[in-house]
């Protein structure tokens, strides 16, 4: 049985696509350590935990979703395809235009800190090495 969802991919515009409605698929299309996020009462976000942090693709809720994810409805804990409506909704609520910018602003301040944590621990780990040798040496 196939389902309507939308396929949401790091740097591209949000894809309404009809897909086997099984979790195995879902696994060799997103990856194997699923991460769901209610997105609403019937709807559900379903996205890679292991995404690196450097894929960083749209912002819901005041959270940065990584990796590529998809929306899909849920009825008793199945999947089932999502209305129109529901489609227009989060379709105008993940467009790219709106998220750029925002990514944008969030990788440059989490590279930033990133590369400071590292030259950080670089000068730490030189330290210590130097200590090192000195107290093997003596």
């Amino acid at each position: 049985m196939k389902i309507k969802c939308l396929l949401v991919m790091p740097n591209k515009e949000v894809q309404r696509v009809k897909i086997p409605g099984s979790f195995k698929f879902i696994r060799a299309l997103i990856g194997k350590d699923l991460l769901k996020v209610r997105a609403n009462k019937n709807n559900l976000i379903i996205a890679n935990q292991n995404a690196g942090n450097d894929e960083f693709n749209r912002l819901f809720q005041g959270c940065i979703l990584y990796g590529t994810f998809l929306v899909v409805s849920i009825k008793n804990k199945k999947l089932t395809s999502m209305k129109r409506r529901n489609i227009r909704k989060f379709y105008n609520l993940f467009k790219l235009a709106k998220h750029k910018k925002k990514i944008a602003r969030y990788k440059e301040e989490f590279l930033e800190e990133y590369y400071y944590r590292q030259r950080k621990m670089k000068v730490k780990n030189r330290k210590h090495n130097k200590e090192l040798i000195f107290k093997n040496a003596a």
